[in-house]
Parts: C-alpha cells; sequence; structure tokens
C-alpha cells in the first residue's frame, strides 16, 4: 500500500481556494444585489416623492393640505434617508441621482 500524499496536497490547496473563491463571490454577488435592491428602492422613493408634489400641487380641498404637506414631507425625508445609505455604501449620488 502506497501512500503517496504529494499529489492530493495541490488538490486540497486548489480545492479551498475554489471555496474561497466561491465564498468570496457570494459575499460580491450579496453586495451587488443589496446595491441593486437599495438603488430600486431609491427609484420608487423618489416616484413617491414626485407623486406627493403633485398630490399637493392638485388638491383642492383646504382640508386635504395638510395631509398633502405631510405626505410629501415624509416622501421627501425617506428620498433624502436612501440617498444618504447609497453615499454610505459607495455609490455614486451626484445632484440626488444614483449611479451604479
Amino acid at each position: 500500500m502506497s501512500t503517496n500524499l504529494a499529489p492530493r496536497k495541490p488538490r486540497k490547496v486548489k480545492t479551498i481556494n475554489e471555496l474561497i473563491a466561491v465564498l468570496l463571490d457570494g459575499v460580491r454577488t450579496r453586495e451587488m444585489d443589496s446595491e441593486e435592491e437599495l438603488y430600486r428602492v431609491i427609484v420608487r422613493a423618489k416616484q413617491e416623492m414626485q407623486d406627493a408634489e403633485n398630490f399637493f400641487d392638485n388638491v383642492s380641498d383646504p382640508e386635504l393640505v395638510d395631509h398633502a404637506i405631510y405626505k410629501m414631507e415624509a416622501a421627501k425625508s425617506q428620498y433624502v434617508y436612501l440617498l444618504k445609505q447609497a453615499k454610505a455604501k459607495g455609490m455614486k449620488v451626484i445632484e440626488n441621482v444614483v449611479f451604479k
């Protein structure tokens, strides 16, 4: 019975390196997925902010003016918060536009 371990060691190293590469790719993929999701949420928040501004511009009932202002301010606060999150993740934000 021959115990030739030399050929097995490079395969182990290769396997470990492959495992590390797969794990790192998974982390990178999750980070990219996270950034993609944040981008989608920012786009949706921007649309909600624009919708709230349109609602405020078109409200005719005086009793709805306070609601329109609240809705507009809440949407703006959420949008600004998300832009800060994007900046913190290293995403480029120029004039409130997020670049991947």
